[in-house]
């Protein structure tokens, strides 16, 4: 992974992430040229070949964003910025920086649901919608809407990137 690769990944989850906070989306202004770019940066980093793998990585990093967003899950915006991201960095550092966010904002969701009070409430709707999947429709009890949290992602994929890059530089080797 070149520094500009990782320069742009940077730079582009940043303000993904300034972005989200302010206003709740991800703009497609940052996420469509990104999508764009990802194969030709993939290209001049590894050359025609890398143009395949750029956009393997493209369509791998978009599977379980693209379901979570036909479920209302997740937002497009998040579910484009992942998906430039497979392309940029690759499929393998791709999801492994949608497995880091989603870490981070499971943690981030725990600890706002334990400071608000509702962490309880929520870990009961939890088992309640395991039962929907499982159980016969008679046997359903409604979920509580009151204990359902919204996140944003921005912040937790940036702190992933910058994670998922960080590991896989020079520098990471006194981690071992």
């Amino acid at each position: 992974m070149s520094p500009i690769t990782c320069g742009v990944a940077l730079l582009a989850t940043l303000i993904a992430a300034i972005t989200d906070a302010r206003t709740g989306r991800i703009p497609n202004w940052l996420t469509y040229p990104l999508l764009a770019a990802a194969p030709l940066l993939s290209a001049l980093d590894g050359g025609v070949s890398a143009i395949g793998s750029s956009l393997l990585g493209v369509v791998l990093c978009a599977l379980v964003p693209f379901l979570l967003f036909a479920r209302n899950a997740m937002g497009g915006g998040d579910l484009k910025l992942f998906a430039g991201l497979g392309g940029l960095l690759g499929a393998h550092a791709g999801i492994e920086v949608q497995f880091f966010a989603f870490c981070v904002v499971a943690f981030l969701l725990l600890a706002q649901m334990a400071w608000d009070g509702r962490l309880f409430v929520t870990m009961r709707n939890v088992v309640v919608a395991f039962g929907h999947l499982v159980l016969p429709k008679r046997y359903h009890r409604p979920l509580e809407p009151s204990t359902m949290t919204e996140m944003r992602m921005g912040i937790a994929i940036f702190v992933a990137t910058l994670a998922s890059i960080a590991m896989r530089t020079p520098y990471a080797q006194w981690l071992s």
